[in-house]
């Protein structure tokens, strides 16, 4: 593929699974996710107010000794909320929430340690629709990459429930996602999604299940380029614990939810702490960061 035509189609491939072409609604449409009986799509303002209310009185005995309401704890009133989750909510939305800056960084990433030789697979944990995957694989597709792999791990259940003895924050925002199902998209629409593209073959290796169940059991040897979207302090734990290790010098570690308020970001914090990683973190969006792995 020339080196036109790969960019023609790699921006071609952002722009459909971010929703960004005319004729997008095509890619939007889910056979999985169906408005309510009301017919409407948009979770509503008042819905999220009231859930802030209820947050308030199914995790009081955790908040009183803060003297914070849910919304205090969390740093997000009602508005902050409702942008939250319809932006997170599955109908009518396109195939990846992280929009164009973070597939242009995913594709800078990848296209980096091939130019380089940077040993590896590609991987993401909690791929959602399974749209970064998919962009993924077409890169590896553009660039005629044929002896790497592209590792989609999810739960297909959503999020794990964390306890809010542990992590308060977590549980709290586990519960105000509980309008869209903890971001629960089936296993079989990610699968159709990469047919869709006509990029599903054996490149493509899906982990299906709990991070702390599968990652560690899974053939990866090598990784070239980690991206990380498990939102909740547990599960960027049971992601990178297994895979830093294995990520090659040179390559890059994504965080998605690093500026999400839940607890992603202390984790992130106290590991790089920990193991002395003093690799400048980048920022990428509001949300998101990555570095890159010193080469040796």
């Amino acid at each position: 593929m020339s080196q036109n035509l790969k960019e023609v189609y790699l921006d071609l491939l952002i722009r459909a699974l971010t929703g960004e072409l005319s004729d997008s609604v095509l890619y939007r449409s889910s056979e999985i996710t169906k408005p309510d009986h009301t017919g409407r799509v948009m979770i509503s303002l008042e819905a999220c107010q009231e859930l802030l209310r209820r947050a308030d009185q199914e995790f009081e005995a955790y908040l009183k000794p803060s003297g914070k309401t849910a919304s205090e704890y969390l740093d997000l009133d009602g508005p902050g909320l409702f942008s939250y989750l319809n932006w997170m909510n599955p109908i009518a939305a396109p195939h990846t929430m992280c929009g164009h800056q973070n597939a242009l960084k995913v594709v800078e990433c990848i296209e980096s340690v091939l130019q380089h030789n940077v040993p590896g697979d590609v991987i993401e944990t909690g791929v959602w629709k399974g749209g970064m995957t998919v962009l993924m694989r077409g890169v590896l597709k553009a660039h005629d990459c044929r002896n790497r792999k592209v590792w989609v791990a999810d739960s297909f259940q959503g999020l794990p429930k964390p306890d809010p003895s542990l992590h308060l924050k977590d549980a709290i925002f586990w519960f105000l996602m509980t309008p869209i199902q903890q971001l629960s998209i089936p296993f079989e629409y990610v699968e159709a999604l990469f047919q869709r593209y006509g990029l599903l073959d054996d490149q493509v290796q899906f982990l299906k299940g709990w991070f702390c169940d599968t990652l560690a059991q899974a053939p990866i040897e090598k990784l070239a380029v980690i991206r990380l979207d498990g939102d909740l302090y547990e599960s960027t734990r049971d992601a990178m614990e297994i895979l830093y290790p294995k990520l090659s010098p040179g390559g890059f570690l994504i965080v998605d939810d690093y500026g999400v308020p839940c607890g992603c970001r202390q984790f992130i914090d106290e590991y790089r702490e920990k193991h002395r990683i003093d690799e400048p973190l980048e920022p990428i969006s509001d949300a998101s960061v990555y570095w890159q792995k010193k080469p040796t």
